[in-house]
């Protein structure tokens, strides 16, 4: 009967240790971003898929801007767990997470370790969006980077979004301030009357 109860309670240890919730994570694996009990030499001793992923991490546009929050997406193939931060993409050594992420649709939680957002279960996922708050202060280049885990075998990491390059000026405001106009021809039909040289410009004005 002891026996039993050590190995219910050492497969119950190994099974939390995936991060089915992951707000106890070691510090190392907020760097690593390879589940504990995944990893090399624990657990089973499984180790990241070398293959392509077949998962995409997407940010709703190509800028981010302090105070306005950044719609990230995961898609891809049904998956249990995941763990995702944002990070410098402009000096590779710089491991630290960056902003702040909003827990949404109870799938989520912050994780205060590494500053990560991570799943709350492990029940099979499929397309998530994830909201992000950018620092206060400019941090140059960012990208997002995610581990997506299928299985306790099958998990890869580095699924990298492209990078994200910071503007003073708010999306709202850009769009606005874009806005190509529109004239009338003779017959009625509507043409565009700027030319995408000027469009360009005026985008151009707004980032520098």
């Amino acid at each position: 009967m002891e026996y039993a109860l050590v190995v219910l309670v050492a497969c119950m240890v190994a099974t939390s240790r995936a991060f089915p919730q992951g707000e106890n994570i070691p510090g190392r694996v907020c760097i690593s971003m390879t589940p504990p009990s995944l990893a090399p030499g624990a657990g089973h001793g499984a180790i990241p898929q070398t293959t392509p992923s077949p998962y995409s991490v997407k940010a709703d546009g190509m800028y981010y801007t302090t105070g306005q929050y950044v719609t990230v997406y995961i898609t891809g193939p049904a998956f249990k767990g995941f763990m995702i931060q944002a990070r410098s993409a402009s000096n590779a050594s710089n491991t630290d997470a960056l902003g702040t992420w909003m827990a949404t649709n109870g799938l989520t939680i912050i994780n205060p370790n590494c500053n990560a957002l991570v799943h709350v279960d492990r029940s099979p996922k499929t397309n998530l969006t994830l909201k992000w708050m950018p620092p206060a202060m400019e941090m140059g280049a960012i990208k997002f980077m995610a581990t997506v885990v299928q299985d306790r075998a099958t998990f890869w990491i580095q699924n990298l979004s492209d990078q994200l390059m910071y503007t003073n000026v708010t999306m709202t405001t850009m769009a606005a301030s874009t806005k190509v106009p529109e004239t009338t021809t003779d017959n009625g039909s509507a043409t565009i009357s700027v030319s995408l040289l000027a469009l360009s410009v005026a985008v151009l004005k707004h980032l520098f």
